[in-house]
């Protein structure tokens, strides 16, 4: 597979090779959910093990899930915009309704693949991090994502539009936006809190990762899955701007190549998720546990043509009401240039 690290990075990158000359530095970072592949495979091992490996222990980080510390998830963006966090991992559908930029480039129903997804947040970047630097006091250091964000659900359907008249745990407002669409009822929910809401009847369906709800065991309660690829749950790691501008040159040097090399490795793992957690959760194949069973609920032609539909009827309108003239001018800049997609 071809990997997907971030475009602005060359074959000929390296770590910085200043470790003797780096002052020792310790910070906090709040990681992910922990009880996933982004955090455990990935987040984890870079800040305990390979952080310290690569700067001679000059580095030392105390690294928690989010999920380990009382959040929800929706906090931790304002926490670091206001410095009561110094560096975090968050899925920015999670705050999209208070900052409808954060979803950009992960609006439902655009994308098909995480290599598309690579490609249209390389586009997005620099528009992005410039945004927060000057409208929230953020440092943006890099993107990871989970694998398809699909439909599971506890009743028996057989096509998209069956959502209708059900309440449907949908994460950030363009997932809000689709259910809505289709006649269902969007329900803003921790991930932490959905596995009890299918079992006692809170909630008909859910959405999140093919492989992040197996490992969460929603198919203890949820016995029906789409394989349509709603969105991709993309993430940031993100930084306190005036603790980032506080920090020794070569740390940032040091943090900022590392990150972008994390997020390339995150984008690599993702994109081989998704055929693997559709097969966790229906017969198999499964590589991490006995296959869940579930009935995989085959995309249709009619389900594609819905989806398109709401692209174009509910989707982008109620994002661009939402995010604004500017937002929309630099979506349809970078995001829109790069799909070929214009938001009038």
């Amino acid at each position: 597979m071809k990997s997907l690290l971030p475009l602005a990075l060359t074959a000929a990158m390296a770590v910085p090779a200043l470790a003797q000359d780096m002052p020792e530095t310790e910070f906090n970072v709040v990681g992910s959910i922990g009880s996933l592949s982004m955090y455990i495979d990935k987040e984890l091992p870079f800040w305990t093990e390979t952080v310290p490996a690569e700067t001679d222990g000059k580095i030392t980080v105390n690294v928690k899930p989010f999920t380990e510390l009382g959040f929800k998830g929706g906090e931790i963006f304002r926490l670091v915009s206001n410095g009561t966090l110094q560096m975090a991992t968050t899925v920015l559908a999670y705050n999209s309704g208070e900052v409808p930029m954060n979803e950009s480039a992960d609006l439902v129903g655009l994308l098909g693949s995480v290599e598309e997804l690579a490609e249209v947040t390389g586009a997005w970047r620099e528009a992005y991090a410039d945004f927060l630097e000057t409208e929230h006091n953020i440092k943006l250091l890099g993107f990871g994502t989970y694998q398809a964000q699909v439909i599971y659900c506890r009743d028996e359907f057989t096509a998209i539009a069956d959502l209708a008249g059900r309440k449907v745990r949908a994460s950030g407002a363009s997932q809000q936006a689709f259910v809505s669409s289709l006649g269902g009822s969007p329900v803003s929910m921790a991930f932490a809190e959905v596995q009890s809401s299918l079992a006692s009847g809170v909630v008909d369906c859910a959405i999140t990762g093919a492989l992040s709800g197996y490992k969460a065991k929603w198919s203890e309660s949820a016995k029906f899955i789409s394989p349509m690829p709603v969105n991709f749950g993309l993430a940031a790691q993100l930084a306190n701007l005036d603790w980032w501008n506080g920090l020794d040159a070569s740390v940032q040097d040091y943090l900022t190549e590392g990150l972008l090399e994390l997020e390339g490795s995150i984008f690599d793992l993702a994109a081989t998720e998704t055929e693997t957690g559709l097969a966790c959760n229906t017969s198999g194949p499964c590589p991490h546990g006995d296959p869940a069973g579930m009935t995989l609920v085959p995309l249709t032609e009619a389900d594609e043509a819905l989806v398109a539909e709401s692209v174009q009827t509910a989707i982008l309108p109620a994002f661009a009401e939402r995010c604004g003239a500017e937002c929309v001018t630099t979506w349809n800049a970078t995001i829109g240039e790069t799909m070929g997609v214009t938001i009038e």
